[in-house]
């Protein structure tokens, strides 16, 4: 009977050992699954905001943009044709 009860015992403090780690490994998943769900929220505004300045870049570097700030805060100008050479080699 003696042997019975150390194996009842033994197999006692087994599952509440295995229990104990499912119930860890179970936490920590979810706690897992979270911070992969933060990263994923992040992931998202981040690519939005690469997107907002690719719009914002494409804007500042056209043609016309550059030539408004040229005129507006440079004060320069076309020059007309008779100040215009061409070298032909």
């Amino acid at each position: 009977m003696n042997i019975q009860n150390g194996m009842t015992v033994t197999f006692i403090f087994l599952l509440v050992a295995v229990l104990v780690n499912y119930v860890y490994f179970q936490n920590e998943t979810r706690k897992l699954f979270a911070e992969t769900q933060g990263v994923e929220k992040e992931k998202l505004e981040l690519n939005a905001e690469w997107a907002r300045l690719q719009i914002e870049m494409s804007t500042l570097v056209s043609n016309s943009r550059i030539e408004q700030v040229a005129r507006d805060q440079l004060n320069m100008k076309l020059p007309q044709d008779e100040q215009i050479m061409v070298i032909v080699r």
